[in-house]
């Protein structure tokens, strides 16, 4: 076990809680897709706290979540222990720790951990880990903090650049799939039937919702802020307070992109 737990350190309660799951039509896709049933074990790479592995645990006979920072899995477990789940096996390790120890996977799925990754690498050693028609799945949606267009998301970036140096650059959506296409990615590692799927998400946050969501974030965790962390979520509820929303909506997509070997 590792004492490392890299850019989310701090974060962890707040990515369990606050960080919201890829919803129930993209995990359907998915076991419609590859045929999960009893027999099948799942590996979730990256997992954090769960947000795949525990619900994709309720159709398969073992989900195997794997992920670097020991205390995002212990956050992982409760999440499984909430949702009465006991076919989950936590591994402490990153996409650099994949091996056939693991053992052979009918699916292996990353959510917004894979950009941490060596991309192409990953995928490789995936490959390697997975049964005859077996799938591989990245599963990706918007990160409002930079990418959203919502005045309430403006206030929020707004208030954290004045207590945090070096914050990512807020943009509005892009649209990385042509410098980066992982659909293309994937078929180039050799998987087979590459298909991205995509599927409307709402969301309605609280503002003890959009608190937590930024102390989520690797460059807008609670150490970074450190002595100013109080100060800056008393501001940012004032913040919000003042906004006419009493929610605070978010339209996105979740994008579903897989291959089968």
């Amino acid at each position: 076990m590792s004492d490392d737990d890299g850019p989310f350190g701090g974060t962890e309660e707040y990515y369990a809680k606050h960080r919201p799951g890829y919803g129930d039509a993209a995990l359907s896709y998915l076991r419609e897709r590859f045929d999960l049933d009893g027999d099948t074990r799942v590996l979730d790479l990256g997992c954090g706290a769960g947000q795949i592995a525990v619900p994709l645990a309720a159709h398969v006979g073992e989900a195997v979540g794997m992920d670097p920072n020991e205390a995002m899995l212990r956050q992982a477990e409760r999440r499984a222990e909430a949702a009465g789940r006991e076919n989950l096996t936590w591994v402490i390790g990153s996409d650099a720790d994949l091996s056939g120890e693991l053992g052979g996977f009918g699916l292996a799925t990353m959510g917004r951990s894979f950009h941490w990754m060596d991309e192409r690498e990953t995928l490789e050693r995936l490959r390697g880990l997975l049964e005859p028609g077996g799938g591989v799945a990245i599963l990706d949606d918007e990160e409002w903090f930079t990418r959203g267009t919502e005045g309430w998301q403006d206030a929020v970036y707004d208030l954290a650049a004045e207590y945090l140096d070096e914050l990512p650059e807020r943009t509005g959506p892009v649209d990385h799939s042509a410098e980066d296409p992982w659909d293309e990615l994937v078929e180039s590692v050799g998987f087979d039937d590459v298909e991205a799927a995509t599927f409307a998400v709402e969301r309605e946050w609280t503002v003890d919702a959009v608190v937590g969501y930024a102390f989520s974030l690797s460059y807008c965790s609670p150490d970074r802020f450190g002595e100013e962390k109080a100060a800056f979520e008393s501001a940012l509820r004032e913040r919000l307070a003042q906004r006419p929303e009493e929610t605070f909506p978010q339209r996105t997509e979740v994008t579903v992109i897989s291959g089968r070997r």
